[in-house]
């Protein structure tokens, strides 16, 4: 082995513990904010925990990923994705509804710069079905869809559940979720769009130049 070589290994490695301890790093947070959780007696205030748990587990994912997985810094965003739905459907377990989400997405291998924001997107998003779409109903489906189109990529998440209110203006919302979509999206210089129609669909297009596999 030559010294190029060898220190390229020597470089992988450390990234690799690097990712392990901001991931071990980023766990210790979520543990400390559970804790504190069970100190909170308005139910307002525990789901203003759990949110914030919630995104911050979404960044714990990718360097999870990131140390189990030979890349340096790709990530493919399929499996992010799903990995942050199936969390998500774990940590509102006891909402007590089944849940279908269903997948339709293209490889798309990104880095940190896109799937850190696009998580958070999908952790929002996802969020809101789940917690307010299916009210007083039993069973409820979420559609994800990522195609790559065009030098871009378009996700859409579509929920079949009751929809977003006639008298919200979502442009003006005040809530947090959404400013936060309305953000990252201007972040990654993308755009969005919002349907009401049988449930709620949020589609986002995002200017896009595909990593090659490390």
């Amino acid at each position: 082995m030559d010294n190029t070589e060898k220190n390229k290994n020597e470089e992988h490695l450390l990234l690799k513990e690097i990712h392990h301890r901001v991931k071990n790093n980023l766990n210790i947070i979520i543990g400390l904010l559970e804790l504190q959780i069970q100190n909170v007696e308005d139910n307002a205030v525990k789901e203003m925990f759990r949110q914030s748990i919630n995104r911050i587990r979404s960044m714990a994912i990718i360097h999870e990923y990131l140390y189990r997985n030979d890349s340096k810094s790709s990530i493919e965003l399929p499996v992010y994705i799903e990995s942050l739905t199936d969390t998500l459907i774990s940590v509102y377990a006891d909402y007590r509804r089944e849940l279908i989400i269903n997948y339709s997405m293209d490889k798309v291998i990104t880095d940190f710069e896109v799937a850190i924001p696009v998580g958070l997107i999908v952790n929002e998003l996802v969020t809101n079905s789940i917690k307010h779409a299916f009210i007083d109903r039993q069973k409820g489906i979420i559609d994800i869809y990522l195609e790559k189109k065009d030098k871009q990529i378009i996700l859409t998440i579509k929920d079949n559940g009751i929809g977003i209110p006639v008298n919200l203006d979502i442009e003006n919302s005040k809530t947090l979720g959404l400013q936060l979509v309305r953000l990252l999206v201007d972040q990654l210089s993308g755009n969005y769009k919002i349907f009401r129609e049988e449930g709620t669909k949020v589609q986002i297009e995002i200017p896009f130049k595909e990593l090659k596999v490390n």
